[in-house]
């Protein structure tokens, strides 16, 4: 499998199943990721959904890269969210099937100590993984609970499973305080879907390369390492610049104020950016999103 740029395209959820065809559409991209259909759960929906689903992707000729199965990390001590939480698994696999996916979401149990709990984490994780590989799937654990990235590695390491892969996020790694190429080098060998999204150091989403997560040299390293996996393009910015705020009054109208002043001067910057020699035009979330998903083909062409 080579590199594969994709993305939710449905911005928080937000988008209708037939608005991320479009995105997805629009920006050539072969492949889109799920979570929702229609701001439905996919565990919840009925027969008659789910052949509209596939009908859809037949029609636009769009693949399904990743879908989310949207289970919630659970304490690790509770068989009875252990045994739900494979259930849910289970029917989610066999949705994959349906939709012909072969890459599934899924977080790791609550616990606290990796080294003097992994013989449970163990014990919690295998019937996942076995599942997953008899139905010729695998699994990308989605980082959650501020879990460090030597975490996944030594999970990773211990299990050694080609089912079994991680997502890297380089702005939730630097958020939690970590060197983002430290948790490269530790993760690179099992890095099933990557982030390209770029942030500073408070989370405020930056263009790729305009951020403090060193993106542009980790990059790079993925293509030196022959990458092959998911490239995925969600950003923030629909929130942090395009999302209206509500109209106040009183004493919340000077913060609300200050918002918006800030994504004022967040657009203007994005605008000279993408647009160096048109000074009067704005730029847009969808310009936005061209324009990484060109860097990122520049980058892995």
């Amino acid at each position: 499998m080579k590199t594969t740029i994709t993305g939710f395209l449905d911005f928080d959820s937000k988008s209708t199943f037939e608005e991320q065809i479009e995105c997805a559409t629009k920006h050539q991209l072969t492949h889109i990721c799920l979570k929702k259909y229609n701001q439905s759960p996919l565990i919840e929906l009925s027969e008659g959904e789910i052949k509209k689903l596939v009908s859809a992707l037949k029609d636009t000729k769009l693949k399904i890269a990743i879908i989310d199965t949207n289970i919630e990390p659970y304490d690790i001590n509770d068989d009875r969210k252990h045994s739900i939480a494979l259930d849910e698994f289970k029917y989610m696999v066999k949705l994959a099937d349906r939709l012909k996916v072969q890459h599934l979401y899924y977080k790791l149990p609550k616990f606290n100590d990796v080294i003097n709990e992994y013989e449970n984490i163990q014990k919690r994780l295998e019937p996942f993984v076995d599942y997953a590989m008899r139905n010729s799937k695998k699994i990308i654990i989605l980082p959650s609970n501020n879990y460090k990235a030597n975490v996944y590695a030594f999970i990773l390491k211990k299990i050694n499973s080609n089912a079994l892969s991680v997502a890297f996020d380089p702005v939730s790694i630097m958020l939690n305080n970590e060197s983002t190429t430290t948790a490269y080098r530790l993760l690179k060998n099992k890095i099933g879907s990557f982030s390209a999204c770029d942030a500073d150091h408070l989370g405020t989403p930056k263009l790729i390369g305009y951020g403090k997560t060193d993106l542009i040299a980790i990059l790079k390293k993925l293509v030196r390492d022959r990458y092959d996996g998911f490239i995925l393009v969600d950003n923030k910015f629909h929130e942090e610049v395009f999302k209206e705020e509500p109209v106040k009054t009183g004493l919340l109208s000077k913060i609300f104020k200050n918002k918006n002043k800030k994504k004022e001067s967040m657009l203007s910057d994005l605008s000279s950016r993408i647009f160096p020699n048109e000074e009067t035009k704005n730029v847009t979330n969808d310009d936005i999103l061209d324009n990484q998903i060109k860097v990122l083909k520049i980058i892995f062409k």
